[in-house]
Order: C-alpha cells, then structure tokens, then sequence
C-alpha cells in the first residue's frame, strides 16, 4: 500500500482533502524499528504506526507503568508534539515496526490547510484524555472494582450491551464481595465513565480500552 493511501486511511486525516493528504505524504520521514527497539520521543514528532505495534509506559512506581500497546493506523506523539513529553518515558516497539514522522512544522501547515484535519486533532486528543482519565481511575481502584471490571468483560455482548444473568445479591457472592462493595464498585465504574447501567443492563463505554485497562476477563 502507498503512503498516500495509508495516511488516508489513519482516523487523523479522515475526510482530509487530497491535496493535504499529497502534502503529508511529501514532507513524512518513514522509519523502521526492530523489536524491542526504543522509539525516541525526545524530538517532537507526529509518528504514525504503518505496520507492527508499540508499547507506550510511562514511570511508576517500582518500574515502567504501561499505559497502552498501539496498532498499525494508530497514531502517538499527538499530545507531546507542541510541548513537552507529558510524562512519557518510552515507546518500545513490540515487533519489527515501520512508522511515519511528521514534524511540528508539518503538522502546523496541514492544520492551517484544512480545518478538518484540525479539528481531527482536537478529537484525538479529546479521546486520549478521556482514555488517559479512565486509565488512572483503574490504577486508583480497588479490588472489587476489578473484579467487577473482569466479571463483565466475560459476560456475552450483544449490540454492545452485556446482561447480568443472577441478582445483586448472587453476583456479589459470587464475585465474594460484599453488597455493598459491589455497589460501591458499580458506582465507581459508572462515575468514572467506563460504563452505563440500567437494571441489570449494562453498556461498557470502550469494551476494547476496558480490555486494556483491566487486563482481560476472569476465564
């Protein structure tokens, strides 16, 4: 596939005019990583995934944190690309993985060519918080919050909707937690914007970040 259809293709520049997708397709620099080779972050750049996938972590306690593994079409180095790294401390590629680069000054003029292209940008970002946010709640959560998180993610989904097959009552037994941590817990997942309920109707807001935060199901 040509750079031009790949950049196309990427959620950034949905919708985005030809001739700026012709622009961006001119001005990227185009980078292979070997697996377990670390991705500079030091200069800003735009970087989009081609093929492979990467690791982005950040610092914690004891160690890197990792805080998300991006796929080919995926992009990084959005928030950081104005300003500073904004806490990262690596990006690692997972396998042998081939990205494009786009400096700030690129990025800058694409903006100032097509709005839509922008406003793409504002979206992304918005998203990124919106994942970054609900990735803290998950490392300040409790046990029952993840035990519950678990539980869901191996219920059957259908239309994006996941239904609580026993009581409260048996669901907390069940899970051996108390009926009011498990409410506690529901509360938790609600507040922070991971999930819906409605009796026992519950909508997971991203099933495939919940997957992410959580660490998969209880099977």
């Amino acid at each position: 596939m040509e750079i031009k259809s790949i950049i196309a293709d990427a959620p950034l520049f949905r919708n985005v005019s030809d001739a700026v997708i012709s622009a961006a397709a001119q001005a990227c620099a185009e980078r292979t990583f070997q697996k377990g080779g670390e991705i500079d972050c030091a200069e800003e750049r735009l970087c989009l995934i081609v093929s492979g996938s990467v690791l982005v972590s950040g610092a914690g306690k004891g160690g890197a944190l990792v805080l998300n593994k991006l796929c080919a079409g995926e992009c990084f180095g959005v928030a950081s690309l104005f300003g500073s790294r904004c806490g990262i401390t690596a990006v690692t590629a997972c396998e042998k993985s081939t990205l494009l680069l786009f400096s700030q000054k690129t990025v800058e003029e694409l903006m100032q060519a097509d709005f839509t292209f922008a406003r793409n940008y504002i979206c992304f970002l918005t998203d990124r918080v919106g994942f970054l946010n609900r990735k803290i709640a998950a490392f300040t959560a409790g046990s029952a919050e993840k035990k519950l998180a678990r539980y869901l993610l191996s219920l059957p989904a259908e239309n994006g909707e996941r239904r609580l097959p026993v009581s409260m009552v048996r669901l907390a037994a069940q899970l051996d937690l108390g009926r009011a941590s498990l409410y506690r817990a529901f509360a938790f997942l609600e507040e922070s914007g991971q999930l819906t309920r409605e009796g026992k109707t519950v909508r997971l807001t991203s099933a495939d970040e919940f997957k992410k935060i959580y660490g998969g199901t209880m099977k």
